[in-house]
């Protein structure tokens, strides 16, 4: 039975033109129909394949009697049958020969290299495809089935949805909406399909690429006690701690390459190889000596730079442990792991070895990783490519609804053994030891058990952890000797959710050494935390306070602890703890702006360490209350383009103004911008 004549209906997106399907006589014509009735009929009639590249190609049927069949790999005569649509006028009409019945039914076609890679034809692939790693002959000759060497870039038809507008209105029918359904996409549009981002394979038939890139800019202005240096700025200032105003610029960019092979969408990949470089300029200027580098003459400015490998790490599949795909599977490699929900013990990026996997129909996690530090670079906190004689293992699983539905809860080990050598830091400063109390180095084994759990009971948000170290802290500088150690961390957040609404009240505490020079060691510290707490990184308090030689406080973490550097010094526990009072609310204001606000009354868990290491007494036990505000906005309703900003108010207590010596309202502004593809 002869193919029916369709007329007058859109073909291509970027053509206007009528093409007339007829028999051999161009006799019988049907009525009209859509130009997707052509292609179900054409896909039905045999060489389906053909025709759909056919259209793609601009070659048209010739009206002459079809070819003899050719065998498999027989090349075709060098003259195209049929007339190219490209060479003809908009609005003409083009009859095309159907064969006499079903038996002699085969559809010829030429691929051409300009054909195939030309944009905009009906059957292109959707979004950017790239070449295909399947090698196809120029010439191809289709029979009723054909086996297709690469089934990712079959391609689809352009598609008017409600046949209301021609192909070529340039306002209704595009390639970004209107009425098509199919976009042909861009290599830089990673929303649409794209071989860039794993969408299409780019060797073989199941090894994938997905490239990544971010920027991420920080610009911060702060007001923070500061230690004068051997020679004060101002002359007649007699004051330990100076003007304390600094002004702090980061420019980070870090490039993602991730090779896998598997299908994702069921189950995980047969193996992955992760590659992350990564770049950072960074400005720095306070207003005091020695505060950018140990040497005066280098001023109070300092502009760095830096280029790493941040993470290279290879990832291999062992095997599914159930039907429903639980699996087990090892990583080797630098790589970045946090250890709990919050990152209050270990939250960081370094060299080693992880086992994990999960279980139970994923109701069970596991990990089981060992970890060699790295020396972290000074300025930009990024890894370098030295290994320091610390070793981090760590032991966890989380459990699904294992006491209330919606909630999870995380049973924990830690090891870190530190025998680390001395270290000056890229600017000068000796921050192992550190310059304080005995200045000798420590050999720590301290041992963490921990439980945490996150998610909600009923309509209640709860997050909360709860840990005890012990071990010991061989020469710890503060005491001056061999300390045994014994401490705890509590920490818990309620939440509820009105709408676009979530107040919040939070509590933490983390114990303090009350003696100092007893052989015990109280204080409580992490390994490398860097936790997600009571306003995080918007907080005053929370980016490092100095004190002398060591700092109260290091960027990013809470924890009282005396320390010099928390990437590049040794663990404290004899330290003053801390005890954090938060009250605060999250909203989602509209789609794209979100902002929170936290108010942070801060206490000293015990005083006696700090005042044993200043000789100083009557330090109260009161730090004082601060404000932070954060807001965020994504312009377009995605991660692309994420832009931050942010204030936090600084009240010193009665014991933080008897340490410094200054009731100085301290402060902080912040914005940044982070952009992804």
């Amino acid at each position: 039975m002869p193919l029916p004549e369709l007329t007058d209906r859109p073909v291509s997106g970027y053509l206007c033109e009528r093409v007339t399907f007829a028999n051999r006589s161009n006799s019988d014509r049907a009525p009209r129909m859509r130009v997707l009735g052509v292609a179900a009929r054409l896909f039905l009639s045999g060489g389906s394949l053909a025709s759909w590249s056919q259209l793609a190609s601009g070659v048209l049927f010739s009206t002459a009697e079809p070819p003899a069949l050719a065998e498999p790999n027989q090349s075709e005569p060098d003259s195209t049958a049929g007339l190219d649509r490209a060479n003809k006028p908009v609005g003409t009409s083009t009859t095309l020969a159907a064969p006499p019945d079903e038996s002699e039914r085969r559809v010829r076609l030429r691929v051409r290299p300009s054909d195939a890679k030309a944009p905009g034809g009906p059957t292109d692939t959707l979004g950017f495809a790239g070449d295909s790693p399947l090698a196809l002959p120029r010439q191809l000759v289709f029979r009723d089935t054909l086996a297709v060497p690469d089934r990712w870039r079959i391609g689809w038809p352009a598609w008017d949805r409600y046949g209301r507008q021609a192909p070529c209105d340039p306002v209704v029918m595009n390639n970004s909406g209107g009425d098509s359904p199919y976009t042909l996409g861009s290599p830089w549009n990673p929303y649409d399909r794209n071989v860039l981002k794993g969408d299409y394979p780019v060797i073989g038939e199941d090894v994938f690429v997905n490239l990544s890139a971010t920027s991420d800019t920080l610009v911060a202005y702060r007001k923070s006690p500061v230690p004068q240096g051997v020679s004060t700025r101002d002359p007649g200032d007699f004051s330990f701690f100076g003007d304390g105003r600094q002004l702090l610029v980061n420019q980070s960019v870090f490039l993602g390459i991730d090779l896998f092979q598997g299908y994702t969408a069921y189950r995980p990949v047969d193996w992955l190889i992760r590659v992350v470089p990564a770049f950072n300029l960074n400005y720095a200027r306070l207003r005091e000596h020695n505060a950018i580098n140990a040497d005066v003459r280098k001023g109070d400015e300092r502009t760095d730079e830096f280029a790493t490998l941040q993470e290279v790490f290879g990832e291999l599949h062992l095997g599914d442990t159930s039907p429903e795909f639980d699996i087990a599977a090892v990583r080797v490699g630098r790589q970045l792991f946090v250890s709990d929900f919050r990152g209050f013990i270990y939250n960081d990026v370094s060299d080693g070895a992880r086992i994990f996997g999960n279980l139970a129909s994923n109701r069970v996690q596991y990990s089981l990783a060992l970890f060699n530090q790295v020396e972290k670079d000074t300025n930009s906190g990024l890894n370098e490519f030295n290994w320091r004689d610390q070793q981090v293992l760590i032991a966890n699983a989380y459990v699904q609804d294992l006491f209330w539905m919606g909630h999870t809860t995380q049973l924990s080990f830690h090891w870190n053994h530190d025998q680390s050598d001395s270290r000056y830091n890229k600017n000068g400063v000796l921050v192992r030891p550190p310059l304080a109390g005995s200045v000798s180095l420590q050999d720590i084994d301290a041992y963490y058990l921990g439980w945490a759990g996150d998610g909600h009971i009923g309509r209640v948000n709860v997050d909360h952890a709860l840990y005890h170290v012990f071990g010991t802290d061989g020469h710890n500088p503060i005491a001056g000797r061999d300390v045994g150690i014994s401490a705890f961390l509590g920490a818990v957040e309620l939440s509820y959710d009105i709408d676009w609404l979530r107040p919040k009240v939070s509590f933490l505490y983390a114990s303090g050494d009350g003696r100092g020079g007893d052989g015990k060691g109280r204080g409580f510290d992490g390994i490398l935390d860097n936790p997600s707490f009571a306003g995080g990184p918007s907080s005053f308090y929370n980016g490092g306070i100095g004190l002398m030689g060591v700092n109260l406080t290091n960027p990013g973490s809470f924890f009282n602890t005396l320390n010099s550097s928390k990437g590049e010094g040794q663990a404290n526990f004899v330290n003053p703890g801390t005890v954090l009072f938060n009250a605060g609310l999250d909203t989602e204001l509209t789609p794209k702006l979100r902002a929170s606000i936290n108010y942070n009354y801060l206490l000293f868990a015990d005083t006696g360490s700090l005042e044993y290491f200043l000789n100083q007494s009557g330090i109260s036990d009161e730090i004082g209350s601060e404000l932070n505000f954060t807001a965020q906005w994504r312009p377009f309703l995605n991660n692309n383009i994420i832009v931050t900003g942010g204030a936090s108010v600084f009240f010193p207590g009665k014991g933080f103004r008897r340490v410094y010596d200054s009731n100085d309202t301290l402060y902080q502004f912040f914005s940044g911008v982070t952009l992804t593809y």
